[in-house]
């Protein structure tokens, strides 16, 4: 699975936003447009469709020797490529294939993208596979046992990345690393999404290439831009060194080098050309320059643009203005384009003795025949967190902030079962008497980026590693039908 991160060099000081997109767009922003963001803030957009039920019941994180394994033991000592290498246990457990998902899932959230893990997958074809990192939270966790703020960090990410639907959920998560603003990274210009949020795929419009394509209604090879906002209904022109109109119209933009082209999708997820999302196609202009494509502005007021050579064998670079009557904005960073604060995610996933059930793999060798591999104890029912040391608070906007909270981490949210954490209440609050969960509403390591800090669980415990997450759209993670569990009274 692709992640969208952006790092910046290591000595760049960064910042963390929150991140999800979903159910329609995020309501357009009113006033004034909001300000750049600065380079000093530290945020990660990176993307969530592990399913609640797959972080819950597979046969490592649910699992206690394995667990305890992750807990004490460097992550190239566990898996090895190699089928006789590597860690016994570990390397049984991987015929869960919800096991396989966890994995992957941890080292994009501990290692960063120039790391991989090579492991061995016995499922499908055997052979050698890896995972790639990407967010960096815990990069010396692949050669070296990990500390416990590692630990804790890793775990509000993997939380924080689930949802009971498993959908594809863009997300920006927001917090704090001691003497280390650059572990995160927030996007100045945040990019459309490429991946479909209900089917997860990649868009077909995003992967390279053959021989011989051209024009702008292909599906292949096309880079993302940018997403803008605009007043819904106004007519909206995006150009790429062409005219508005002839003869003499406004000049929008520019390109450099080979003929481009332009394609325009309604909402923050790029399109292909068939979709019922996109909005317009365009490789020229009236004055037959560079492209300008013109389209009305959509009822959720944001839009998405991608850029192509004309001909997918030749290079060029497609610099993007907009032209509208009234009110818009476009290439908006990640913090405009992410901006509902969610909530907290905090605790430990790696320790066993706070497993409210257990998975494991069993082998069963029929005689004369190879072992057979049976995965035992993922269809249990547990009545509320089954990690009974993992803690998530709301953000006090959230109008039905339980029935929320429940959709969120619960595999079986109707009934409060099988869920991931420990819903304790408010991160914030609301009143002198009600003063919520965590101890600072905004930390100090990077000023206005909105992280909740030092949070406390349901014994009273301070959490100093949680991870907030910040949405586009406020339904992203919630069923279909339950949008009224996603209502919020305001927007941060």
């Amino acid at each position: 699975m692709d992640f969208t991160v952006r790092r910046p060099p290591r000595l760049f000081v960064a910042l963390v936003p929150l991140v999800l997109a979903g159910c329609g767009s995020g309501s357009v922003p009113k006033g004034a447009a909001p300000g750049e963001v600065g380079e000093s803030t530290s945020e990660i957009r990176i993307a969530n469709s592990l399913s609640t039920d797959a972080l819950v019941l597979n046969a490592i994180s649910t699992n206690g020797p394995a667990t305890t394994l992750l807990a004490n033991s460097s992550l190239s000592s566990l898996f090895d490529p190699n089928p006789m290498a590597g860690n016994a246990h570990i390397r049984k457990q991987l015929n869960d294939p919800d096991a396989q998902k966890f994995m992957e899932y941890l080292v994009s959230c501990a290692l960063d993208s120039s790391q991989v893990l090579g492991y061995y997958n016995p499922l499908g074809v055997p052979g050698p596979a890896s995972w790639k990192g990407k967010a960096g939270l815990c990069t010396d966790w692949l050669t070296q046992a990990p500390t416990m703020e590692c630990l804790n960090r890793v775990s509000g990410c993997l939380l924080a990345r689930n949802n009971a639907l498993g959908r594809r959920v863009e997300l920006s998560i927001r917090g704090e690393v001691p003497n280390d603003s650059s572990i995160f990274y927030l996007e100045a210009v945040t990019r459309p999404a490429e991946h479909d949020p209900n089917t997860a795929q990649h868009k077909s419009s995003f992967s390279g290439c053959g021989a011989g394509e051209v024009g702008e209604s292909r599906d292949c090879g096309w880079i993302a831009d940018g997403i803008g906002v605009c007043t819904p209904g106004d007519q909206i022109w995006i150009g790429a060194g062409g005219s508005v109109s002839c003869p003499s119209g406004p000049m929008l933009g520019s390109t450099w080098g080979a003929q481009m082209a332009l394609r325009v999708c309604e909402g923050v997820v790029g399109c292909d050309s068939g979709d019922t999302t996109r909005l317009a196609e365009a490789a020229t202009s009236c004055d037959s320059l560079g492209p300008v494509a013109s389209f009305t502005c959509p009822a959720g007021g944001y839009y998405s643009v991608m850029t192509a050579p004309y001909d997918s064998a030749t290079f060029g670079v497609a610099t993007i203005d907009v032209y509208s009557k009234m009110w818009s904005r476009y290439a908006l960073s990640e913090q405009e384009v992410f901006a509902i604060r969610e909530g907290a995610f905090y605790g430990n996933i790696f320790d066993a003795k706070y497993l409210a059930t257990q998975v494991d793999v069993i082998d069963i060798a029929p005689p004369g025949e190879k072992p057979k591999y049976v995965v035992e104890g993922d269809h249990v029912v547990i009545p509320g967190a089954i990690y009974k040391n993992m803690y998530s608070c709301f953000d006090p906007a959230w109008s039905s902030p339980a029935a929320y909270a429940a959709h969120r981490v619960c595999a079986l949210p109707n009934s409060g079962a099988n869920c991931a954490s420990t819903v304790v209440g408010a991160c914030w609050g609301t009143s002198a008497s009600n003063k919520g969960k965590c101890q600072l509403d905004d930390g100090p390591l990077v000023p206005g980026d909105g992280d909740f800090e030092l949070c406390k669980d349901n014994k009273g415990k301070v959490w100093k590693e949680p991870v907030t997450t910040f949405l586009h759209d406020a339904c992203g993670p919630v069923e279909a039908g339950k949008e009224r569990a996603c209502v919020r009274s305001s927007k941060r």
